[in-house]
């Protein structure tokens, strides 16, 4: 009479157990600092694919986080300013330094199969992780459709997102102003896996030499902000735009 409420509760108490399967774990810009994906903890051993210890830090967007950093199974919610204090904290106090037109060059740790690639990468100017503007990956990490590679599991890649011309970064974060963040995401159907980078903008406001500092174009600024969307907005995109690239190669190949 009892058994199916037992077993209820054990489905139940399963549930939340998927973990993340990658983890960015190095970030740098193109004009210096270092960073990672806030919630990584650098303790975590990079030598195996169990849910404990290899996954425990490793970033994966479902619930109330999806849209904004995601989630971990160590430390709960990406929480960004806690998580970009403790990265600051790591890193002698400086984040990844960009440019507009510059790049963010990361290192993608595969934890196992279903961390694997191709990524999508945005940006949030505000540095809120709340809005999200498409930028272009010109390195990305080998997989399949549905983000897997059994081949690929222990294994650090090189993940290389372009920053807009134009970009500008307009957060205040951990103490920090003219930071913007990099999310990064894979397909894998029981991810995305990926994680948040703060990134921020080098000299942004910073007089030249004999000179004053420039005030930000309003307008430039508003362009940029116009662009951003939420994140599921802009997977859901890049998917249609992959469906549509994959049916104009099946046509081709049957011509």
């Amino acid at each position: 009479m009892h058994f199916p409420t037992v077993l209820s509760f054990g489905v139940l108490a399963l549930t939340p157990l998927v973990a993340g399967h990658a983890a960015i774990i190095k970030a740098v810009g193109d004009q210096g600092g270092n960073g990672s994906a806030i919630g990584i903890d650098p303790t975590t051993p990079r030598d195996g694919t169990r849910r404990k210890p290899f996954q425990q830090d490793s970033t994966r967007f479902k619930g109330d986080a999806a849209d904004s950093c995601g989630e971990t199974v160590g430390a709960g919610t990406n929480d960004l300013e806690a998580g970009t204090q403790s990265l600051m904290a790591m890193s002698g106090g400086m984040l990844p330094q960009i440019s507009p037109g510059g790049t963010v060059k990361m290192t993608l740790h595969q934890v196992n199969g279903d961390g694997a690639g191709p990524y999508t990468c945005m940006m949030d100017a505000t540095g809120t992780g709340q809005s999200w503007q498409k930028i272009q990956v010109t390195k990305n990490v080998p997989g399949n459709a549905r983000g897997n590679d059994n081949d690929g599991a222990k294994t650090d890649f090189e993940l290389v997102a372009a920053v807009p011309a134009d970009q500008q970064c307009t957060g205040t974060v951990a103490g920090q102003n003219n930071v913007c963040v990099v999310r990064c995401q894979n397909p894998a159907r029981a991810g995305p896996f990926g994680g948040c980078v703060p990134v921020q903008m080098a000299g942004a406001g910073q007089p030249a030499a004999g000179g004053t500092p420039a005030a930000a174009p309003a307008a430039a600024a508003a362009k940029i902000i116009a662009k951003q969307r939420p994140a599921s907005e802009i997977v859901a995109r890049s998917v249609e735009e992959d469906d549509i690239e994959d049916e104009e190669d099946e046509e081709e190949d049957e011509e």
